[in-house]
């Protein structure tokens, strides 16, 4: 039991008292004092009453003003929580399809280099054989700018990291079969430049199935 509540007993023991004495006072005088000091205390301890409830009442409706305020706050962090999620998933989002869109266009060049070195007629009769060695030269060049453009590219996210290594892989092999493109006019007999032909026609094949596949994972990346 708190201390108010005794106390507000005490006052109504006080109180009970103070009638029960006013009840058996005698003559007029001492019965007109006895009830208005039992009033007094009567009042006294109404107001205590009174202010205990009140009280009570404040306390209770501040605890209630809190928990709301907490409530809200609350609801708020939650909410900021979820905005700052969105936003970090949109930015995330955005940054993977511009990731995909950069490794997308070196796969889309390197699918053409790989298919311009599988179907490369060697012995083409429209051009000297300068024309032969400066095209096959040029074959190279392009593979070797291809794969410094793939060099520049930062890829941080590991869910890209198999077809960055398809890629890679790729391009390494298309790098091969555009070397072969140009040792096929330094070649000493047939066999030789048959040999050099076969194998850079099969790199370069396998370069547009390695190149493929990375296609295809990205792909299935941006469908998620």
């Amino acid at each position: 039991m708190s201390v108010d509540i005794l106390l507000l007993v005490v006052m109504g023991g006080i109180t009970l008292l103070a009638y029960m004495v006013a009840i058996n006072s005698h003559g007029p005088t001492r019965l007109s004092i006895s009830y208005l000091i039992a009033t007094v205390i009567l009042a006294g301890t109404v107001w205590m009453t009174v202010q205990y409830v009140n009280n009570d009442q404040n306390t209770r409706n501040r605890e209630e003003l809190k928990r709301l305020e907490l409530e809200k706050q609350k609801a708020e962090d939650q909410m900021q929580s979820r905005e700052q999620q969105y936003q970090s998933a949109m930015k995330e989002n955005k940054e993977r399809l511009g990731l995909a869109g950069k490794l997308n266009a070196v796969i889309t060049s390197g699918t053409a280099l790989a298919t311009q070195l599988a179907n490369m007629d060697m012995h083409d009769q429209s051009l000297e054989l300068d024309g032969l060695v400066g095209r096959a030269a040029e074959a190279k060049r392009k593979c070797d700018d291809l794969a410094a453009e793939f060099g520049k590219i930062a890829v941080s996210d590991n869910v890209f990291a198999e077809c960055a290594n398809q890629i890679k892989e790729g391009l390494a092999l298309l790098a091969e079969s555009a070397q072969y493109s140009v040792l096929f006019y330094k070649a000493e007999d047939t066999a030789q430049e048959e040999l050099r032909e076969r194998i850079m026609r099969q790199k370069a094949r396998n370069a547009h199935d390695s190149l493929q596949k990375a296609g295809s994972l990205i792909a299935t990346i941006n469908a998620q």
